[in-house]
């Protein structure tokens, strides 16, 4: 059987953004098996923050795996998954002394609404609208970013409600985004829940599939009140943000808050399977023992990997190096805008950068332009990724180790790209 007919063999539900079978990658790089080298500025979405099997990342699997694979965390303890959970209590911020792994940002979402509602006794949740939690029944129902992550799926989980998120770009130009997007929050709890029946508030600090939406630090500061105002326990979904991506370990530390309950996935292994919901005993102590856990939840190589993920950004300066590169990055773009009106807007923080494609003199989403533009860096081989409510949003996730000569790289190829499809 050729490796077209194995092709065939995979479900076609599941799309593709390259066309090409990848061979072997190292660090930003991604090798095919033709041998083409492709710079990655998608970094598996978010997950391979180290870049591409970082030797520190490959040693410690390699180690755990002599050691023992399945440890399953329902029977006995493990090494590698106590020291993730001291270290992870030490990086995010807040008074956490409690972490339960999982295997993805869905699970982690899911397990960490289910323990909002179990130790608060409450039925509800809100969520806001441009959201991605995930693609599970539950967190299907959370998500709100498009109609093809939930479409055909109803009916959906029900007591959740969305509220406006603040998205400075596409507020009406008479209201403040923080005001409004509050004001529509306020709306949902004076007709469509009462704030006593809501368990949680769920939020990711920068909008993820949703057009990477950088809100005011003002409106994350007004959820927090919120939350406290009427009992609720505030969730910061940290999944694509978190683990440095933004030049900060996490992204809400850009917006002087605390959580009760942070979720973490995607960049905290370095490509291995593992998520965390990381919260204080309080709120785990209300619960049934074995009302929450999973056979595969916190596999030790995966844990291994973590640990050595952690490693590898604090001693190889990444965070810093985010945040730098990134400023760069939008910088760029920046000087693209006045060129190109196709260009609406330049945000992001750290190396989650986006920019938002309109119709020229205008604010009309430009998903044509998206779909060129991303088209044209990958027929350059400069592995880029699209997002956003109407496909208009190019989003840029490269690694965190992303090196000056990569980056200009990269910088020639999107000059060449924004020519062709602007």
């Amino acid at each position: 059987m050729t490796n077209e007919d194995k092709k065939k063999l995979i479900a076609t539900v599941v799309g593709r953004s390259a066309p090409f079978t990848v061979d072997h990658a190292d660090g930003s790089w991604l090798y095919s098996t033709e041998g083409e080298k492709w710079l990655d500025f998608a970094s598996g979405i978010a997950v391979a923050n180290t870049g591409h099997c970082h030797p520190k990342v490959v040693a410690a699997a390699r180690e755990q795996i002599g050691k023992i694979i399945h440890a399953q965390a329902n029977m006995f303890y493990h090494q590698p998954m106590l020291d993730l959970a001291a270290k992870l209590v030490e990086i995010v911020p807040g008074d956490f002394d409690n972490v339960l792994f999982v295997n993805s940002g869905a699970e982690a979402v899911e397990n960490s609404v289910k323990l909002a509602k179990q130790s608060t006794r409450r039925p509800a949740v809100i969520a806001f609208q441009g959201a991605f939690h995930g693609r599970t029944h539950l967190t299907m129902a959370l998500t709100c970013s498009k109609t093809i992550y939930r479409g055909h799926y109803e009916p959906l989980q029900g007591g959740i409600y969305h509220a406006p998120y603040a998205y400075p770009y596409r507020t009406p130009a008479s209201e403040d985004p923080v005001d409004y997007a509050l004001s529509g929050l306020d709306r949902v709890l004076a007709a469509e829940v009462f704030p006593d029946d809501v368990a949680c508030i769920l939020v990711e600090p920068i909008q993820g599939e949703g057009g990477f939406i950088v809100p005011p630090k003002e409106f994350m500061q007004g959820l927090r009140k919120k939350a406290d105002e009427i009992g609720a326990l505030l969730i910061l979904d940290e999944i694509q943000a978190g683990m440095g991506r933004t030049g900060k370990w996490f992204c809400h530390e850009h917006y002087g808050i605390t959580a009760d309950i942070v979720t973490v996935a995607k960049g905290i292994a370095s490509g291995f399977p593992l998520s965390a919901v990381v919260t204080r005993s309080e709120y785990f102590g209300k619960c049934l023992p074995g009302s929450l856990g999973g056979t595969y939840g916190g596999n030790a190589v995966a844990c291994a990997a973590g640990i050595a993920t952690i490693a590898a950004i604090e001693e190889d300066g990444m965070i810093a190096n985010a945040a730098r590169q990134g400023e760069k990055l939008r910088g760029f773009f920046s000087d693209l805008q006045a060129k190109y009106p196709a260009i609406g807007e330049v945000r992001g923080l750290g190396l989650m950068s986006a920019v938002e494609l309109v119709e020229p003199r205008s604010r009309k989403p430009n998903p044509a332009a998206m779909k060129k533009f991303v088209a044209e860096a990958i027929a350059r081989k400069v592995l880029t990724l699209g997002c956003g409510m109407y496909d208009n949003v190019v989003r840029f996730l490269p690694a965190l180790n992303l090196s000056d000569a990569e980056l200009d790289h990269a910088l020639g190829v999107y000059t060449e790209a924004a020519k062709a499809a602007f």
